[in-house]
């Protein structure tokens, strides 16, 4: 009652799996600075650049402010 012969997909043959485990160790391996580097420049670098604006702008807001109630004064 079985549809025909049995057949095993090629990835799962144990030789196909290693091979595939040892390339993608080895490109995560060559992709993984570049990726970092990526990341750094970026998300961490941006994010700092932003909060360092929001402290400025805060800063000078404040300045400001003060200033204006001295004129009021």
């Amino acid at each position: 009652m079985s549809n025909g012969p049995s057949q095993r997909s090629p990835l799962s043959d144990p030789l196909v799996k290693g091979l595939l485990g040892f390339f993608g160790t080895a490109f995560g391996f060559l992709l993984l600075p570049r990726a970092f580097k990526f990341f750094l420049r970026r998300f961490v670098l941006g994010t700092l650049g932003e909060i360092v604006a929001i402290i400025v702008t805060g800063l000078l807001t404040e300045k400001a402010v003060d200033f204006l109630k001295k004129d009021d004064e």
